[in-house]
């Protein structure tokens, strides 16, 4: 990756597709990977949150859809959990950036999402917003993930999300 003089670069999909392992090119776009949805979750229960994380409580996530099993769902407006299916490796001097795809917001439908921190890996989850019905069919893709490259990070993610010591 280039010295950018300050400038916020995007990694361009020919280099961001070694930070997603991808089922199929057609993943690749123009500036990101589009990325697949693996499974929906509907949230059951409250959630805690604190300063520290000493009180970090998830409500309860009951699983309504997988890709591997079913061919498709048909969600209702409500607010859902949606694990994506590809897996990510952010590189240590890149972050990541995930958006909904634009055909799923005129839908009536949109994801909201967080910081993939360099050193993140694994399968991300991001709450899925139903305004309008939906179907969505097994590996649908929803979102796309770009990359921007860092400098002077604070160090890599190690936080209970990273899955980088599983396969």
């Amino acid at each position: 990756m280039n010295k950018n003089n300050g400038e916020v670069m995007i990694i361009g999909a020919n280099t961001s597709k070694n930070f997603v392992k991808i089922k199929d090119n057609i993943q690749i776009q123009q500036c990101g990977i589009d990325l697949r949805v693996g499974k929906i979750y509907k949230l059951d229960g409250n959630g805690t949150i604190d300063f520290t994380n000493e009180k970090r409580k998830l409500p309860k996530y009951t699983e309504i859809f997988d890709s591997e099993r079913d061919e498709k769902i048909d969600l209702q407006p409500g607010i859902y959990v949606v694990k994506i299916a590809d897996r990510i490796k952010v590189p240590e001097n890149a972050a990541g950036f995930a958006y909904p795809r634009s055909s799923l917001l005129r839908m009536g439908v949109t994801i909201y999402t967080a910081v993939h921190d360099p050193g993140y890996e694994g399968y991300p989850a991001y709450l899925l917003h139903v305004l309008n019905p939906i179907t969505i069919y097994k590996y649908a893709r929803i979102a796309q993930i770009v990359f921007v490259e860092c400098r002077d990070v604070a160090g890599l993610y190690e936080g209970i999300y990273n899955e980088k010591n599983k396969n």
